[in-house]
């Protein structure tokens, strides 16, 4: 399983939000410039991350984009799935019950779908709570190595 470029730049937007000065929001030419992608797909990008209630839109003169709660509180959980939805690693399509069902010998191998879906289940479950037990905030601090956070304007860098 890998994870797409966009999860990343997804982290990334979090980071920026989380370390611009709390009352201006971040505007999308500067995530975008920052990121190094397009206006397009830093816009889908963002808008994963809005509708999923981690982020928030401010429109108008000035708007752009804001955390939608303390960074304490989303964890990197909720970026995977604000990005990628949830993850399953076996998605079960049934290919061992439909090779092996018909083979007098081997008809028991028909159930092995379901016992390499629950080794998988059981993996991807304790990979949610890893990940859902780091939160943002944790990443900028444990990254900071100690020092106090400084908020910044990224729109004037």
């Amino acid at each position: 399983m890998q994870l797409t470029k966009a999860f990343e730049q997804g982290v990334c937007v979090m980071a920026m939000l989380t370390t611009q000065l709390p009352s201006i929001p971040v505007a999308s030419a500067t995530i975008h410039q920052r990121l190094g992608t397009s206006p397009t797909y830093t816009q889908k990008i963002v808008r994963k991350l809005v509708v999923s209630g981690l982020a928030t839109s401010v429109s108008g003169q000035g708007g752009g984009f804001c955390l939608a709660r303390a960074s304490k509180d989303i964890s990197c959980l909720d970026v995977v799935e604000a990005i990628e939805g949830k993850v399953v690693t076996f998605p079960d399509s049934q290919l061992l019950h439909h090779t092996f069902a018909n083979s007098s010998r081997l008809a028991n191998l028909a159930t092995a779908n379901s016992v390499v879906y629950q080794a998988f289940a059981k993996a991807d479950d304790q990979w949610r709570n890893a990940l859902a037990n780091v939160s943002i905030a944790d990443i900028i601090h444990d990254s900071l190595h100690g020092e106090k956070l400084t908020f910044v304007n990224w729109n004037d860098l």
